[in-house]
């Protein structure tokens, strides 16, 4: 008989502690850097739109456009170094309960800012060959240790 109360009490425990997980994950507020990404996002749409020109008359269509010299830009190691220990602060964190979508977009971005810094610091990778798996975590963890190596303070 205590057996029987013993199972029931731990079923009743665990009931208790899933829906009050799905209680907290769905009051927690927006994560402050997901808010900031989108704010970032939104400046720089407005941005872009400030440089495409707008033809208001036949009179500036026939005018000829000057296209600014196309180049790619690389962004600092620091901007790099830092959204690599913001992603790996946002994929310990994710929430309970997220969906499987932002799993995969996160990975994604950690993995292109890791290819993104491990081209600026000429070390090999073969992150974009292997597919996702094992085979892509080993990989993932190789280059994060030869960043390491190379000096980049990858962890915060």
């Amino acid at each position: 008989m205590l057996v029987v109360q013993i199972l029931v009490a731990f079923a009743v425990f665990t009931t208790g502690l899933f829906f009050a997980d799905r209680w907290a994950s769905s009051c927690t507020t927006e994560d402050r850097i997901e808010l900031e990404e989108r704010r970032r996002a939104h400046r720089a749409a407005r941005a872009q739109r400030r440089r495409t020109p707008v033809v208001r008359s036949r009179v500036r269509a026939r005018r000829p456009t000057f296209e600014p010299f196309a180049f790619a830009a690389r962004r600092p190691i620091q901007v790099v170094a830092a959204d690599l220990r913001r992603l790996s602060k946002q994929l310990a964190l994710v929430p309970s309960g997220s969906t499987l979508v932002r799993w995969k977009a996160l990975w994604a971005a950690y993995d292109g800012v890791l290819v993104e810094a491990s081209e600026m610091l000429e070390l090999t990778h073969e992150l974009t060959d292997q597919p996702p798996g094992m085979a892509r975590d080993i990989e993932r963890l190789r280059v994060l240790a030869a960043l390491e190596e190379a000096g980049l303070v990858v962890h915060g």
